[in-house]
């Protein structure tokens, strides 16, 4: 099952790859576009995690007896291939606008904007989903080492997606290579990417879900999920432990994606690499990351707990991105790449740790609606992140007067002190009382419905 289940995430891995790592390095450092612009184009799909809540009620108000989670994988699954070819045909039209008319940059940014909104809605449809999906399937105790197999499935996206890349843009790749050939390989891209996208999702998810899923809530007449999703929220959030939850969580997500858009344009700025170099820092960072994941899975979390794995996870990518800019003065590649695996291992052992503090911060007949809302949490957060890593480049760069290692070592150090302060406020999370407490307002209100 965790197999299987991993392909959706396989699929979503890929997609970042495509989107973050090759879409925002060609528009920033080879069509020459502003990296703030570029970076809300792209960023945006984070932003509409509002939705998130929203489809997870949905899922959870569907009667006992159907198939809750599967519609909306199936949908998600379905729109993020049409949508990610459309963007790309996007893409080509701004590389052609750049060079015949840069007033018509605007519209195509415009656009290009537009289809991030539809991948990101289909996305939260479809995440909130599977998060649930993998509750309504698991157990606590089964569910460290499942969520360390499919996040698993999801960096050997990223690494299957650097192959496709290396393999479509191969005369891209070598000492001077054209414009065109880079059209070229995104041409043939738009043709490849979407197909393989929609048969992994459909793979992944089509006949995992039992009909007839019900919830532990569901079996003792207790209806929370009923409720009208603004009472919902209102009652979920008059717990102190949901809204420290959701704050600790969400700056701990924008700390670890902080550099989501500068990375790939940091390797080619300082260290002068061509597209496949920037787009096989993703492979290392795929390698570091799936370690981290088995490691936090079957050492870090049991041994240490999942407090605590957090917390190591953010002091190792804080060294790491410490280690990454006292490599760029003397283009020291070699540190800088271990750097990247570095980085990659402590975001494993993070978000690992963070997932399964996630995963235990739900409640019976809520599954979907609870994680969709910690999707919220979890989406603007990393949406703002990448927006916010472009953007703070474009201001250092103006501040610095273009002094590239001054301007993204501003971003890296900013990312250094959220990492450390998140590592801190995480010792003030309680589950035992957030369960009880939740437990306690949601029977006072059914209580107050049936009176």
């Amino acid at each position: 099952m965790g197999l299987r289940l991993g392909l959706f995430q396989l699929s979503l891995g890929g997609l970042s790859v495509l989107t973050l790592g090759l879409l925002n390095r060609l528009l920033i450092q080879d069509f020459g576009m502003s990296a703030a612009l570029v970076s809300l184009a792209i960023g945006i799909q984070e932003l509409m995690g509002f939705s998130r809540a929203w489809f997870g009620h949905l899922s959870d108000r569907l009667p006992v007896g159907v198939l809750r989670r599967t519609p909306f994988l199936v949908g998600s699954s379905l729109a993020v291939s049409v949508l990610f070819g459309a963007a790309i045909w996007v893409v080509l039209q701004l590389a052609e606008s750049g060079q015949a008319n840069p007033a018509h940059q605007t519209f195509w940014i415009a656009l290009l904007t537009v289809v991030f909104i539809g991948i990101g809605t289909a996305v939260s449809a479809g995440g909130t989903a599977f998060s649930a999906l993998i509750v309504d399937l698991t157990t606590e105790r089964e569910r460290t080492r499942l969520l360390s197999v499919v996040w698993s499935l999801r960096l050997l996206g990223v690494l299957l997606a650097t192959g496709l890349i290396n393999r479509l843009f191969g005369q891209a790749c070598e000492a001077g290579a054209s414009r065109a050939d880079v059209l070229q390989g995104l041409e043939q891209l738009m043709v490849a990417a979407p197909p393989i996208l929609l048969v992994l999702g459909l793979v992944a998810v089509i006949g995992v879900e039992p009909r007839g899923q019900s919830t532990t809530a569901e079996s003792n007449d207790v209806p929370s999920s009923k409720l009208p999703l603004p009472q919902l929220l209102s009652t979920m959030f008059a717990v102190p432990q949901v809204k420290r939850f959701m704050a600790v969580m969400s700056l701990f997500t924008f700390s670890m994606f902080l550099n989501d858009a500068v990375l790939e344009p940091y390797g080619a700025a300082l260290f002068e690499m061509n597209i496949c170099a920037t787009t096989s820092l993703n492979a290392l960072l795929a390698v570091g990351f799936l370690s981290g994941l088995l490691l936090s899975g079957f050492q870090v979390v049991p041994k240490m707990g999942m407090v605590r794995g957090c917390q190591l996870g953010a002091v190792m990518a804080s060294l790491a991105l410490a280690v990454m800019l006292l490599a760029a003065p003397a283009q020291w590649q070699l540190l800088f790449r271990a750097a990247i695996a570095l980085f990659g291992l402590a975001l494993g052992i993070c978000i690992h740790s963070c997932l399964n503090l996630m995963f235990n911060f739900v409640q019976p007949g809520l599954n979907a609606v609870l994680m969709g809302v910690w999707g919220v949490g979890y989406a603007y957060s990393r949406g703002l992140a990448t927006i916010s890593g472009g953007g703070l480049l474009t201001l250092f760069k103006t501040m610095t007067g273009g002094d590239e290692l001054v301007s993204y070592g501003g971003v890296f150090g900013l990312q250094i002190i959220l990492f450390l302060s998140a590592a801190i406020l995480l010792n003030f999370l309680d589950i035992q009382d957030f369960r009880h407490r939740m437990k306690m307002n949601f029977s006072q209100v059914m209580q107050a419905i049936s009176d």
